[in-house]
Order: C-alpha cells, then sequence, then structure tokens
C-alpha cells in the first residue's frame, strides 16, 4: 500500500495544508487540503482518484471536495464516477458545500457526471472501496455531527485513521484492529476535542505493535517510535 499526504496540518497551521492523504492513487482519506494543485503536484491527475472517505465535516476535512469535484467536471476528458463515503450527512453536506462554492448549475452537472455518488456510513459498519474493506469507528470529537475513524484493509496491512479525535473506547478498538495507524497529534498538552502529544505517547505504549503516523499537526513535530508526517511525503506500508 502507498500512501502520500496531500496536506498535514490542523486547522490553524503556519506550516502545512489542512488534512487529505492518497491511497494507492485512488483512495483520497480526507478532503481539507487544495486537491485540485495538490494532487497534481504529487504526479496524480484530477481524474485519477475514484473515491473519497470522510471522516467528518468541518472545513479542514471537507473544502478541498469543492475544487477537486470542479476541476473534474472541467477536465478535458470525462473523469470517471466519484463516490464519497461518510457519516450520516454527507450528502446533505457536499450538498451545500457545492451550492455554496460554484452555485446550483455546477451541482446539478456534477450530479449528471457522477461527480457525487454519496455513500453514507455508521460506527460498525463494513464497506468495500477501491479492493479495501473499510471499518466505521465512532470517534468522539464534535457534538454537532457525527466523526468516524475507519480501518481500511488491504494486502495484509490494515491502516486505522483517527481522523480528528479524543481519548475514546472507540478510538481504542480502532487502534486494536490497526497494523499500522495515522493518528492525529495536534496539541503539545492535552486540550478539548484533539489528541495531545502526551495522550498519543499513551496510545503507542497501549498499542506496541502497531506502526503510528502521525498528521493534523498545529507545528513541526518528532515523537520517537513514530512518522510525524509532512505535505507531499510518500510511504510504502509495511513499515520497517
Amino acid at each position: 500500500m502507498e500512501i502520500t499526504f496531500l496536506g498535514t496540518g490542523a486547522a490553524v497551521s503556519p506550516h502545512a495544508y489542512n488534512v487529505a492523504l492518497l491511497l494507492d492513487r485512488r483512495l483520497l482519506v480526507d478532503a481539507g487540503a487544495p486537491l485540485s494543485s495538490h494532487l497534481p503536484r504529487a504526479g496524480v491527475p484530477v481524474s485519477e482518484p475514484r473515491a473519497v472517505v470522510l471522516s467528518h465535516f468541518h472545513a479542514d476535512h471537507t473544502f478541498g471536495l469543492a475544487w477537486l469535484i470542479l476541476a473534474r467536471v472541467l477536465s478535458d476528458r470525462a473523469a470517471p464516477p466519484l463516490r464519497i463515503i461518510g457519516p450520516l450527512g454527507t450528502r446533505s453536506h457536499v450538498t451545500q458545500l457545492m451550492v455554496l462554492a460554484w452555485g446550483p448549475e455546477m451541482l446539478e452537472t456534477a450530479i449528471q457526471q457522477r461527480q457525487l455518488e454519496v455513500q453514507e456510513v455508521v460506527g460498525g459498519e463494513h464497506f468495500e472501496v477501491e479492493d479495501c474493506i473499510g471499518t466505521a469507528y465512532s470517534m468522539t470529537h464534535t457534538s454537532r455531527f457525527s466523526c468516524l475513524g475507519y480501518v481500511l484493509e488491504k494486502d495484509g496491512i490494515r491502516l486505522g485513521y483517527s481522523g480528528d479525535a479524543e481519548m475514546s473506547d472507540g478510538l481504542e478498538a480502532l487502534l486494536a484492529a490497526s497494523n499500522h495507524a495515522v493518528v492525529e497529534m495536534t496539541h503539545d498538552s492535552p486540550g478539548p476535542m484533539h489528541l495531545s502529544r502526551s495522550q498519543v505517547e499513551e496510545l503507542l505504549e497501549r498499542h506496541p505493535s502497531v506502526k503510528f503516523i502521525l498528521t493534523h499537526l498545529s507545528h513541526e513535530a518528532s515523537l520517537p517510535g513514530a512518522v510525524c508526517a509532512h505535505d507531499f511525503l510518500t510511504l510504502r506500508l509495511p513499515l520497517r
């Protein structure tokens, strides 16, 4: 499995773009970065991804979708259908985002071109996406809407993705099901709605068999025993 980080910063970060990552050039996980420019910069045409998995609806995880969909609609060659998977409310959120960004006419064009094929999932649900078996896990982050993490399994790799998360039973279950995990580390010291450095250190101790990759960073960071991602880093899994 190949993973490319198209953005690794927290919502307000001076050193990195908002979070988005790409698996095997075809599956996007979250969409905070400006994907219409970051995908080509990573050597991937905007028409190549086939699916997007969203963890929740905050701007730093979803607003790049508007640029991606527009770029695909306006591309010289018709892009293949784009499947969007996310928590309950994803269909409404993406519809509102497209209308706000480009207007109802572009929304209708995107629907006609099948750039908005939405599937909503809940914690505990299994799904298939781009040769991966996905499992959704309920995360604790905000009470305004549902927030999910995921385990995506392919070729023996069980890649966990926390999205934005506080410590919770759901996060522990996600990590227990993973052998690699992309986990947020927003704060230096414990704070609301996100994980801190000391909490991630606790997770490393409780899950020693998991290879941790850290993202959603508020500043450049390092942590012994984990990989701290940066924009446009590409990793081949399994990590050694």
